[in-house]
């Protein structure tokens, strides 16, 4: 049989296309279905957050699906009783938001261009289109801050959907997350599922840890942002708390846009009132990154800020705003993953061969 120069007979070479032409075709249906894996990844991780409630309740001999329908109930009674006691306000403080920043971003247009004409010495007015352009851009991103906050829900019909798609594969993953574990195992030659199911099992912990502790970043940060800036005298503190708070499951960089609506608003007071305002956003995060996160944070795996912040930009630059969302929890997962599937080994086998 005929060779290739590589020593490559034709049904190696016909082999390789074959698995080169699959790869390739599932990269394409895994980019396709980027925002679908996104919603399902996002889904697995309500799963983990309602099993730290099922695995408490299933040590008293609860079976699982009674503790995931009381946990849903629990999670409905507390989204109702935030409806009734509290959306009025925030929606009408969100509109007021509405309505300020543009107002804002033009007497930001207008002291930019009194800046430009002093350090230039240019006499005269800035073109007329250029100057709306200006105006315009800044107006729509600084809006865009506020009621874009969550442009995961871009139209009714796929919030509701997506919602319902977290919510059941959640629910379903707290209710038998044994049978997925099985599943995966079985994916993988014998030999290593042993290795396998301790990475599983070890992502999964550090997933809950993770979740939980960024639930208690939300509250406390939401909590405090709203108290702080109502005491600095900013409009709309519940609507910014709530921002604040929203915007804390995003480290690093939901924070940061977290604060510009607060500084906006801060400068229609006084300038003196914006500077307070951003010595106060860094302080809480200060006390945020040092003091709180440390504590609630204990036992899941630590993340370099550099590395964190790269990544979140690497997938918000290729997947948008579902790939910054879900950047931390997916980097935490790999961390793990590799630290036990690789590193691990790794050292055993050095230590192993060092022995010899």
């Amino acid at each position: 049989m005929a060779r290739t120069k590589t020593g490559m007979g034709p049904r190696s070479v016909a082999r390789a296309i074959l698995i080169t032409i699959g790869l390739v075709a599932l990269a394409l249906f895994l980019w396709a279905g980027r925002n679908v894996l996104f919603i399902l990844f996002f889904g697995v991780l309500v799963g983990v957050f309602f099993s730290v409630f099922v695995d408490r309740l299933a040590e008293l001999r609860v079976p699982r699906v009674v503790g995931v329908l009381t946990v849903v109930l629990g999670l409905v009674v507390v989204l109702s009783a935030f409806s009734v006691l509290l959306w009025p306000t925030v929606r009408e403080q969100m509109a007021l938001l509405g309505r300020e920043l543009p107002q804002v971003a033009e007497e930001v247009v207008t002291w930019a261009q009194q800046q430009y004409r002093e350090l230039t010495g240019v006499v005269g007015e800035p073109a007329p289109d250029m100057e709306e352009q200006i105006r315009v851009g800044l107006a729509e991103q600084m809006s865009a801050i506020v009621t874009g906050a969550l442009p995961i829900i871009n139209t009714a019909i796929g919030a509701v959907a997506g919602i319902l798609v977290v919510l059941a594969v959640g629910i379903y993953t707290a209710i038998d997350p044994g049978l997925y574990r099985r599943g995966l195992e079985r994916l993988i030659p014998p030999g290593h599922r042993r290795r396998v199911g301790l990475a599983i099992d070890r992502s999964g912990d550090s997933l809950r840890r993770w979740m939980v502790g960024t639930l208690i970043n939300m509250v406390v940060i939401g909590v405090a942002t709203g108290v702080g800036v109502w005491l600095l005298g900013i409009p709309a503190p519940l609507a910014l708390g709530v921002i604040a708070g929203l915007l804390e499951f995003i480290p690093i960089i939901g924070p940061i846009i977290a604060s510009i609506p607060a500084i906006a608003l801060a400068l229609m007071v006084s300038p003196m009132t914006a500077v307070w305002v951003t010595l106060f956003y860094i302080g809480i995060q200060q006390v945020e990154s040092n003091v709180l996160t440390p504590v609630v944070m204990r036992g899941t795996v630590r993340l370099p800020p550099a590395l964190t912040l790269l990544f979140q930009s690497l997938m918000a630059v290729i997947f948008g705003f579902l790939g910054l969302l879900l950047a931390v929890p997916i980097l935490a997962a790999v961390m793990v993953l590799i630290e036990t599937l690789y590193v691990e080994p790794m050292e055993a086998a050095a230590v192993g061969g060092g022995a010899e």
